[in-house]
């Protein structure tokens, strides 16, 4: 692991690769967060009747979503990392058994 030289994060998606149940969690925080935010507007928006309150709502939903997207931006880029550190290490290792075994 010392020779792939990962980033503190490449380390921990490598170990938490292996745990399905963290990404079902996730997923369900995405739901459970639209599910909110759709049970506040039906539950408030007769009593409120306000430009204003539809106005929040929609901004705090832009901004939770805008923050799952970009969480989940840096997770595919630091995968695509990972997957290349370990797609070279693997040629690597692939060649210098090649050079072994005396083969071309």
């Amino acid at each position: 692991m010392d020779r792939l030289e990962l980033s503190v994060t490449e380390r921990l998606l490598l170990e938490r690769s292996a745990d399905p149940a963290l990404t079902r969690r996730r997923m369900r925080l995405v739901v459970v967060s639209g599910l909110i935010l759709v049970v506040a507007l039906i539950v408030t928006s007769p009593l409120m009747q306000s430009w204003r309150f539809l106005l929040f709502f929609a901004v705090a939903y832009i901004l939770v979503t805008t923050w799952e997207r970009v969480g989940y931006a840096r997770t595919v880029l630091a995968y695509k990392g990972l997957v290349h550190k370990l797609s070279s290490r693997v040629e690597a290792l692939e060649r210098g058994s090649i050079l072994e075994d005396g083969l071309p």
